[in-house]
């Protein structure tokens, strides 16, 4: 068979040996993603995660919450917060006496129920002071609590602690209460609020391995109690040590730790693709650190890293609502490469900056310069590159696009990036993943300067899957499968020719032999064809 008769024969033998049950079309616009109201996004914004921290012999456990932006939800932080002015929720982290005990700086801070868990089977004792927040809540009232002891100063009010000792997980009967603020004496000059340290003694709850801490009040509603419930603790006395919390390092820059490190993730769907994001808490900052996130943000006029979430045009593509935001080198993916599935195969991506970017390109800011410089001759430019993959493979073909070219020799046809344009990813070809590689002209000793972010929307794609083999009255393998440099072929018939094809049915290869070095091809999936008197078969194969 003489080789101008292939894309007739190659035809007839993909019919024959395969058929395609489905090949539809398919746009991730990202407005099948439910979004709670204006100008909201989606990045992974809940998740709860537990970490502790230790001082002498004691463990101190702590919960923190990343939705709402992040909240210490349960158990210890501790502090060097200096603040016995601020009396409201913004100043959780100040010991009402100012320092820790002996003027010392650090010094713990602790929720409602929680525990201390003991190295040693014994305790001395420790030194408890109330927290800012609920000692001035009490000695003003606030929006929720009241003034200990009323208008008239007679009211029996008070707020305690009690500690309960636990041994193997069992709680004894023992314990000891200690009042942070007693209202209920006759003679109203006695009624206190503790602001000092004050030691509490705790050698009569005996042999022990962790300590409960209950806080109640007088002032309740059907929520429960009013009053904050916050207290702080500094040198807890063992027979072995004493926790003096001295021996923790405090976040650069702050004076509390409510936290420690953890990474969400979360994978939104839109049509057949699926976008990853992450999210970062560390015990300096929460952040959104990579993937995408799903915006209907509306801002094109704010400038800086406040607004990460807008497209430079305010809204998406085709003036619709949803779009994606893409954070530095990001990456998504199909989910249709399995045994029976060819995957998606690329068509085109609609881009666009986000407010951030271009504004900053624009006008330059405190990190990056302004695009084309004073003089506005400076060649600069800000682009993405696309790439393909196909399992671990990258698809030779790859893809530029300019959010931003200043490098025209006449200035008035330089350009950033502000509304929404097509970018032709036909090349690509099928794939099982795409990644988007940022560059800049503007690099420091950190990295690129200009800010790590761009728009995505309406992804199209065709998804081509059920090719399953229909005959099988000729058959032949091919080995090894997958292959880096040599494929081998399994066929004791008589054949004239054996053709290679690529996946968009392009013929690559010919050979006369069965032992073919495949070692010219891309990485990617390929059709054996050999041809013979009788027709031609088909065999799939992989080349790694």
């Amino acid at each position: 068979m003489k080789n101008k008769f292939f894309p007739f024969a190659f035809a007839i033998a993909f019919a024959t040996l395969f058929s395609i049950a489905s090949n539809a079309q398919y746009t991730s616009n990202f407005e099948d993603i439910t979004l709670q109201g204006a100008n909201d996004y989606k990045i992974p914004s809940n998740g709860n995660f537990d970490s502790k921290f230790s001082s002498g012999s004691c463990d101190f456990k702590n919960n923190y919450d990343i939705s709402y932006g992040g909240f210490w939800t349960s158990g210890w932080a501790y502090s060097k917060t200096n603040d016995t002015i601020t009396g409201d929720y913004s100043n959780l982290y100040a010991s009402y006496a100012n320092k820790g005990v002996g003027n010392s700086n650090n010094y713990a801070v602790s929720q409602n129920e929680t525990f201390i868990h003991l190295k040693q089977n014994s305790i001395q004792g420790l030194y408890i002071s109330n927290t800012t927040y609920a000692a001035l809540s009490m000695k003003k009232g606030d929006a929720f609590a009241k003034k200990f002891g009323g208008n008239s100063g007679n009211d029996s009010d008070w707020f305690k602690i009690t500690i309960n000792a636990y041994q193997n997980g069992n709680m004894k009967t023992e314990k000891v209460d200690f009042y942070l603020a007693d209202f209920r004496f006759s003679n109203n000059a006695q009624d206190y609020i503790i602001k000092d340290w004050t030691y509490v003694n705790l050698q009569s709850l005996g042999s022990l391995d962790s300590l409960k801490f209950t806080l109640s009040s007088s002032d309740t509603s059907q929520f429960g109690m009013n009053t904050p419930a916050f207290f702080c603790v500094d040198h807890i006395i063992t027979n072995a040590d004493t926790a003096t919390f001295e021996n923790l390092t405090l976040p650069y820059g702050q004076t509390y730790w409510n936290r420690g490190s953890k990474v969400f993730t979360e994978e939104y769907k839109s049509g057949q693709a699926f976008f990853p994001s992450s999210y970062s808490v560390s015990p300096s900052y929460n952040y959104w650190n990579k993937g995408f996130a799903i915006s209907n943000s509306t801002d094109s006029t704010t400038s800086g890293f406040t607004n990460l979430y807008s497209a430079a045009n305010g809204k998406g593509y085709n003036k619709s609502a949803n779009y994606a935001v893409s954070n530095g080198n990001s990456i998504f993916k199909s989910p249709f490469i399995n045994a029976t599935d060819i995957g998606m195969h690329a068509k085109g991506i609609w881009i666009n900056n986000g407010t951030y970017p271009y504004i900053s390109m624009l006008n330059g800011d405190g990190f990056a310069k302004k695009f084309g410089g004073k003089s506005g001759d400076e060649a600069d430019y800000f682009r993405v590159i696309i790439y393909g993959y196909r399992g671990q493979f990258k698809i030779t073909d790859s893809v530029i696009f300019y959010l931003a070219d200043y490098r025209n020799t006449d200035n008035s046809k330089d350009y950033i990036l502000k509304d929404w344009a097509y970018a032709d990813l036909s090349k690509i070809g099928f794939f099982d993943s795409i990644s988007f590689k940022l560059e800049s002209t503007d690099i420091g000793q950190f990295g690129m300067n200009t800010p790590a972010f761009f728009c995505i929307d309406n992804f199209e794609y065709d998804v081509i899957t059920g090719v399953k083999e229909t005959s099988k009255s000729i058959t032949f393998s091919v080995y090894p499968n997958p292959s880096l440099n040599t494929i081998n072929i399994d066929y004791n018939e008589r054949f004239s020719t054996i053709n290679i094809i690529d996946i968009q049915g392009k013929m690559v290869l010919q050979s006369k032999q069965k032992t073919i070095d495949i070692n010219s091809l891309e990485n990617g999936i390929y059709i054996v064809q050999i041809e013979t008197e009788n027709g031609v078969v088909n065999s799939k194969f992989v080349k790694q």
